[in-house]
């Protein structure tokens, strides 16, 4: 916080100094450049495919007038209009994004050129370099740029492409430019109203020299997520005795053994949130004189997340672990599809969980720009902070538990049947058996230093060289609090409460479309506002779960030169960086037991190096007027995830499962080649195809074992380099406008991702890679009227979590803009109105992990641009 506000306090304190000059120049000097971007804002199809043709990458881009048209209410939804772009919802909302077949973690976002940091709210999230998109709504961007090949002079980091948000420059944006929104938002599931608002104003100097823009946005949404749901699917192996009984553990010297793909629990689970979205955006701008311009970004968004679950439980694996017998095995494709599971010698063996949550997660950034631009010479320094964090306060749970019998059933698609002896109504049967107040929080954190120069030559087909360097310190941070003494012998036994003691409304239309008959779609519901109540009184003790604790500090140094081409038909870039990256993971260690141990555990440091050496090459060729050929190869990397980078071990008791580290991880690294043609038959009209082969030394790949924790035999994912592969695809696109304001955007990717493995439940399953996406969006526009139906579908994809595949999923989007006056419009936006669902699995169909509906979203308001 501290590097954000001297960042601050700089950028005024040098726009102050040179507030003099700008009072000094001649106000009747006309800028030239900022006439023509004016123009063009106003037409931003003709403006996108514009960037697009004179880029020398392969790319794509949206403008921001483009963006509004489309029912996207953040970044990552408009992103999802792209070629190749794969998006990852989260709660109904567009979250991550992956580019060409990978995962979201393999791409780096940017913010005006700069690394954006990120963290998570949720409770059980692990820490991601993938950037958490709903913190940035579509109001701040001026332009979406998508790189998908390097150039020598951009960041390293992105195995796919990479993602660069570009906010609008206040000298180029009209002075007095404002725009205000206001919109309703109804969420049919939850049956709540919401306010969304958001304005824009643009502040330019008399002189003209100096502007400053600010955008502020606030956006309220109440929602509820559906759903049933099982976890730590794993390997076991269990043993049958002389009544046809089977268990954990050998019944007789040689009682039977099978081995089977075995659930770890789950449930039926009713997900609620109040999220309240606030973020603001100060660019400013100063022409210093004729050749210096000073630029600042300054970026703040916090998201207020609380939430609350309430989840009906089955927990197959701790009623085995007890020692509880399973009867009745039906086994599908070496996977353990029905069983019934008998009450243990002892306490409980299944619970139902209410939880509730106060979560936040929020990034701010600080960047300053100067910039020279001389006759021959231009030079760039930039300097700036970024800092995300996230989230949970405080994670307060509450076990109701009894000794039943109970049966799962995960043979048919798409559902989970539970039934239990003990009925989910007879609430008094349910003993309050733990109570906990858990907390989280992570850290993202880096700043750099980057200076840049190029010298325009001019000399034949050379047009100007570009070298520079670049330092950054990356560090990343995640703390997790446990809370003790939570059962009966402690904190739950002080109430001496069931579930009857605080009945609560079931919410209503529970699963409607999800499951049959049989389905659990109805059990004792919990007021939490009265368990909150008792829980207060409560005196929780916390204490540090070293198991998941870490801090990795990543220092980089890059240094780059880069030979700019161009001829009247031809232009191309190549160039090489070369990047020195310092690495040192610390964590505590588990190097003893007991685990309650004080000593139990210590901390551990691992330092490593590694340079990689990236060439790239970008060729353009003009063969016609309207048709534009590409070539590039180069040579990529993407780090690994910071909690596969952890010296330790991180786990979720209730779940029993979780994820090890590994510190000596290499990063991803691959040779790539791209071509494309494109045919601009149209100011507003394109035709292009592309294809792409990406050659993977080595996936990050997952040992998934058995392991004990606090007396907990639970299923811990250890990652490790493992063999390499391909990730090689086509790009279909098309756009045009048709005749009486009608027109089409579509587009389609084909992937094919591989890796060389000997397991044949792993090859073709590269994380992150769908065989198949597509985008197409009808639109009718005239004087008045704006509409777009638009939609979206990627098939099935490995999500790199285990063995788990996200299936098919496809949305239907609309929206509908009309324009009542010269400023003023009406608007109307719908989305998911196919209300689909999301399903996830674990190596095979039996094995669901989650079948979630999030419903769908009306928006409704007016706009108003002075």
């Amino acid at each position: 916080m501290s590097e954000t506000l001297i960042l601050t306090a700089s950028c005024s304190a040098l726009l102050i100094a040179g507030s003099s000059y700008a009072t000094e120049r001649d106000p009747t000097i006309e800028n030239s450049i900022e006439r023509i971007e004016i123009r063009a804002f106003h037409d931003s199809v003709v403006k996108s495919l514009s960037n697009k043709r004179h880029n020398q990458q392969v790319s794509d881009t949206i403008s921001a007038e483009d963006i509004g048209k489309f029912p996207d209410k953040n970044v990552a939804e408009a992103l999802q209009r792209i070629t190749g772009i794969s998006l990852s919802r989260a709660q109904g909302e567009g979250e991550r994004i992956g580019v060409r077949g990978t995962t979201p973690e393999q791409n780096r976002t940017y913010l005006n050129g700069q690394y954006l940091a990120s963290a998570d709210w949720w409770i059980s999230s692990q820490p991601s370099r993938g950037f958490n998109f709903t913190l940035l709504p579509s109001e701040i961007v001026s332009t979406l740029e998508v790189f998908k090949t390097p150039q020598a002079s951009q960041d390293e980091g992105s195995l796919g492409g990479a993602i660069n948000i570009k906010t609008r420059d206040p000298l180029l944006t009209p002075a007095g430019y404002s725009m205000v929104t206001a919109q309703l938002q109804y969420s049919d599931l939850s049956d709540k109203l919401d306010p969304q608002l958001s304005a824009i104003y643009n502040y330019h100097s008399e002189g003209g020299d100096y502007a400053i823009l600010f955008t502020a946005t606030r956006r309220d949404r109440s929602l509820r997520r559906d759903g049933l749901e099982s976890w730590g699917w794993h390997e076991r192996t269990l043993y049958q005795d002389n009544d046809d009984n089977w268990y954990a553990t050998p019944q007789e010297q040689q009682s039977p053994a099978k081995m089977m793909w075995f659930p770890g629990g789950g449930g039926s689970a009713v997900f609620q949130q109040k999220r309240e979205l606030q973020a603001y955006t100060v660019n400013t701008a100063l022409q210093l004189s004729p050749r210096w311009r000073l630029n600042g970004h300054l970026l703040y968004s916090h998201l207020d997340a609380d939430n609350n679950n309430q989840n009906f439980l089955w927990q197959s694996a701790k009623s085995v672990d007890l020692g509880g017998a399973v009867r009745n095995l039906n086994i599908i494709d070496n996977t353990l599809v029905s069983a019934q599971y008998l009450p243990v010698t002892g306490p409980f063996n299944t619970s139902m969980e209410a939880i509730w949550r106060d979560s936040q997660l929020s990034t701010h950034s600080a960047h300053l720009d100067l910039a020279y631009e001389g006759v021959f010479w231009t030079s760039q320094l930039q300097i700036g902070v970024s800092r995300g964090s996230g989230g949970t306060k405080e994670d307060i749970t509450s076990q109701f538990s009894a000794n039943t019998q109970f049966s799962v059933d995960t043979s048919n698609k798409k559902n989970i049947v539970a039934r239990y002896t003990t009925s989910p109504l007879d609430a008094k049967r349910w003993f309050l058996t733990e109570a906990r107040n858990d907390s989280q929080n992570g850290e993202d954190k880096a700043w750099f230093a980057q200076l840049d120069f190029t010298h325009d030559m001019g000399f034949k087909i050379i047009d100007a060289i570009k070298f520079g360097l670049k330092f950054k310190d990356h560090q990343r941070d995640f703390l997790r609090y446990r809370s003790n003494s939570g059962g009966l012998d402690g904190l739950a036994g002080q109430l001496n409460t069931t579930l009857a003691d605080y009945p609560g409304q079931f919410v209503d239309s529970y699963l409607a479309d999800v499951g049959n008959s049989d389905t659990l779609k109805v059990y004792s519901f919990a007021d939490i506002n009265a368990l909150a109540e008792d829980f207060s009184h409560l005196n929780f003790q916390q204490e540090v779960e070293k198991a998941s604790r870490f801090h990795i500090t990543e220092k980089t140094l890059a240094g780059y030169g880069q030979l700019q081409l161009a001829t009247e038909h031809f232009s191309a870039n190549m160039g090489v960086r070369i990047v020195r990256t310092a690495q040192d993971s610390g964590a505590y260690k588990r190097v003893a037991s007991p685990i309650e141990a004080p000593d139990s555990y210590k901390w551990h440091e691992e330092t490593r190096d590694y340079t990689d050496i990236l060439p790239s090459i970008n060729f353009k060729v003009d063969l016609s007027d309207e048709l534009v050929g590409r070539f590039s190869v180069a040579r990529v990397m993407s780090r690994a995830q910071f909690h596969h980078l952890m010296p330790s071990t991180n786990y979720n008791v209730t779940q029993a499962q979780g994820q090890g580290g590994n510190a000596n991880l290499d990063p991803y690294r691959a040779a790539q080649f791209d071509a494309s043609l494109e045919w601009y038959f149209d100011d507003a009209g394109l035709a292009s195809l592309a294809l792409f082969n990406k050659d993977v030394e080595s996936f990050i790949e997952f040992d998934r074992q058995l392991e004990h924790h606090e007396g907990i035999l639970m299923s811990i994912d250890r990652p490790k380099n493992g063999a390499g592969g391909s990730i090689r695809g086509i790009e279909l696109s098309y756009q045009q406008t048709l005749a009486y304001g009608f027109g089409i955007i579509a587009n389609y990717t084909f992937v094919d991702g591989e890796r060389e493995h000997s397991d044949h439940n792993l090859k073709n399953k590269v994380p992150g890679t769908s065989k198949h996406s597509t985008n197409l969006t009808a639109y009718y526009e005239n004087h008045q009227f704006s509409t777009r139906l638009s939609y979206n579908y990627r098939t099935q994809f490995a999500t790199g979590v285990g063995e788990t595949i996200m299936d098919n999923y496809g949305q239907l989007d609309a929206s509908l803009t009309i324009k009542l006056t010269h400023s003023l419009e009406a608007q109307f936006e719908f989305i998911n109105l196919t209300d689909e669902q999301i399903y996830t699995f674990d190596r095979n169909e039996f094995a669901p992990t989650g079948i979630y509906i999030n419903g769908r979203r009306y928006y409704a308001g007016l706009r108003y641009q002075f």
